[in-house]
């Protein structure tokens, strides 16, 4: 081999343009596609023809061989010499028993609702204004509440991602000093759960909208039920009081700083003297380091609610503005951080 072809490939600006428009622009409905007939869980035990995965996905079996094809250009599927198909490590994500399944958000990044809104980008950049609120004549929050298979959708790509953070945040910060946790937000409660399993002395309470607690199976029963408390709510109404310490995983982003002011005030008039407050968030890097998973998460909080990705700075000013001093910034083992405040 020559030293020239023992060197990266090197890709024109052109070239690597194209990269992102085609067939970057069409992946993510591939996959969506992908992870909605569900064929990576079809190929768990080993490879199948088109024709098996068609039947038992009652797909055009045509269609799905070329939609096979072109994911398996991306290596998100393999081909054995009979043409069968079969799962790669890419893949193998897809599937719904995977330790870590990104299966729920290839569903919600893809699907419909959002998909439309993301195609009103342009519109939203020129006007400042979430798509959602054009198109669908309300919130993103209120298009849920109306529509509870989309608002399923949502709800398990949230479950997923609060799954994947929990060792992230058990291995960086310490819950054991504290005597009651208040998940503000929470969802279904992975990560309270998570916490009060860790820590059996730590008492919980999960805090979300009724709707959304109803999912909340892992705390209503086992061993953390006695420990926790499960209360439907609405954190711009008001907040538990009494914990010493209070957690907005993946809250703050969704909102404006007004509204975000809002829903920290309320945890400042509920927490004890001596809380702490953990606001668990990603942390945009400064402007000489950008990193394209937190720039195009804060396009999309743009897009979808009107909300945004913060600085440290940011977050520093907006804690200060609802009574909170920020004592530090917490790296954890993948994207997001731990901004940790107390009471001033």
């Amino acid at each position: 081999m020559s030293d020239t072809d023992s060197r990266p490939m090197y890709l024109s600006p052109p070239r690597q343009m194209m990269q992102f428009i085609w067939p970057g622009a069409m992946a993510a409905q591939g996959l969506y596609v992908a992870a909605k007939l569900g064929l990576a869980d079809l190929l768990k035990d080993g490879p199948k023809s088109v024709d098996e995965l068609a039947h038992l996905t009652a797909a055009h079996e045509p269609s799905l061989r070329r939609l096979l094809r072109a994911l398996t250009s991306l290596g998100v599927f393999s081909q054995d010499a009979a043409g069968h198909f079969q799962n790669t490590d890419l893949s193998e994500t897809l599937r719904t028993d995977h330790p870590e399944s990104i299966r729920a958000w290839a569903i919600f990044l893809g699907a419909p609702f959002l998909w439309r809104s993301w195609g009103e980008l342009y519109e939203t950049v020129l006007s400042g204004q979430p798509a959602v609120n054009r198109i669908y004549g309300g919130s993103f929050w209120a298009y849920l509440a109306a529509h509870p298979d989309d608002a399923a959708v949502f709800n398990a790509a949230m479950s997923a991602g609060s799954e994947m953070t929990v060792p992230w945040i058990l291995e960086a910060y310490d819950f054991s000093r504290f005597d009651r946790v208040v998940d503000v937000g929470g969802g279904h409660g992975a990560l309270l759960h998570a916490v009060l399993s860790k820590n059996p002395k730590v008492r919980g309470v999960l805090y979300d909208f009724p709707a959304v607690v109803a999912g909340a199976a892992s705390l209503w029963s086992g061993a953390v039920a006695a420990r926790c408390e499960v209360r439907g709510g609405d954190f711009f109404a008001g907040i538990p009081e009494g914990g010493d310490a209070y957690v907005l995983q993946r809250i703050v982003h969704d909102w404006d700083d007004d509204n975000a002011l809002r829903i920290l005030k309320n945890c400042r008039r509920a927490i004890k003297r001596d809380g702490r407050l953990l606001v668990i968030e990603l942390v945009l890097k400064p402007s000489c380091q950008p990193d394209p998973g937190q720039e195009f998460s804060d396009v999309l909080m743009l897009t979808l609610v009107g909300g945004r990705e913060r600085t440290e700075s940011d977050f520093q000013a907006l804690l200060g503005g609802a009574g909170f001093s920020l004592t530090s910034v917490i790296p954890t083992a993948g994207p997001p951080s731990i901004i940790e405040s107390q009471p001033v």
